[in-house]
């Protein structure tokens, strides 16, 4: 059993143990009530709320919520919590935190990390490339059983099949309801099975649009690194955000603008993270396209002058 299925086990046990003592039943009674020997089942209950048990029963389990009265999803919901803090813990405990860190800092980052993982997700394609190939199968396997059914001849077939071909080349085309149109009013065709075709390309095509567009999970491996990246920036810039923060203070900021500041703060160290020591032109024409940028938003010169400063040190002793 490896360390990281031992500590979930353990949690896991304890969720199962908070839910019997708020029940108000022993270890005894609730082996009893589960149905378990009277010889083996106290032990099996103080196993399984220790952590010592290799391989929980699903169906003990149910039984041990169900006798506590605790509703499936509250518990799997709770579980999932359990995973997620344990893969946490474990991206926190692979990189070191400086020592120069407060403790508020500390906190700080480890929230913000903790926020950014349950947002990580599989990156959406704003236009999604379709399988034309995919596609073109399904909907001919589709129009050949619609064809079926209304028992046209082979040589009756052929007309239907050149206006399926018609409409997928042309899907994308402002002019496709002009071939539609074209073969919708054609006396050699019936129109309602040309409807019934366009009908069942555009349920497909949609099908596939909505399958590529949807969100799919990341492997654990991806998060966590993912999660490693985002957490070394946050130990880098917290700091920095820190001295914006007092310099914005000094200087009489309002507000208002303190989150303005700092995201120009951002964006002025992620360019220095890119041109430093590697495209110097391009550094300080990309620093004063920024500045133009938020100086029109309504930010102060002298003030993001003063913050780039803060930056150019910062990331210095970060390099």
């Amino acid at each position: 059993m490896t360390e990281e299925t031992q500590s979930f086990y353990k949690e896991l046990g304890k969720v199962l143990a908070k839910y019997r003592k708020s029940a108000r039943l022993s270890q005894a009674e609730l082996a009893k009530r589960i149905g378990l020997s009277k010889k083996r089942g106290y032990c099996h209950i103080s196993e399984l709320e220790n952590g010592r048990t290799k391989k929980p029963s699903l169906d003990i389990i149910l039984r041990y919520l169900k006798v506590c009265q605790v509703p499936w999803p509250k518990f799997f919901q709770e579980l999932a919590q359990i995973d997620f803090r344990i893969e946490h813990e474990k991206i926190l405990s692979q990189i070191e935190m400086p020592s120069t860190l407060t403790p508020q800092m500390r906190q700080k980052v480890d929230r913000d990390t903790a926020l950014y993982e349950t947002k990580i997700q599989y990156p959406k394609a704003p236009f999604p490339k379709l399988d034309w190939e995919r596609i073109k199968i399904k909907v001919d396997k589709k129009v050949k059983e619609l064809l079926f059914n209304h028992q046209l001849t082979e040589d009756q077939k052929t007309p239907y099949f050149t206006f399926v071909k018609e409409l997928i080349d042309n899907y994308d085309n402002p002019q496709v309801e002009t071939i539609f149109e074209k073969y919708y009013r054609s006396k050699e065709l019936n129109w309602r099975i040309v409807s019934e075709i366009r009908s069942i390309i555009y349920k497909i095509v949609r099908t596939e649009q909505k399958r590529l567009l949807k969100p799919k999970p990341l492997p654990k491996e991806k998060i966590s690194m993912m999660a490693g990246e985002f957490l070394k920036y946050r130990i880098k810039i917290e700091p920095i955000e820190e001295q914006v923060q007092k310099k914005l203070g000094e200087l009489v900021v309002p507000t208002i603008y303190n989150q303005a500041y700092k995201d120009f703060a951002r964006e002025c160290f992620s360019v220095f993270k890119k041109f430093y020591h590697k495209d110097p032109m391009r550094l300080t024409q990309r620093l004063t396209e920024i500045k133009k940028i938020w100086q029109a938003k309504g930010l102060n010169e002298e003030v993001m002058d003063a913050i780039k400063e803060i930056v150019i040190q910062g990331f210095a002793k970060n390099k």
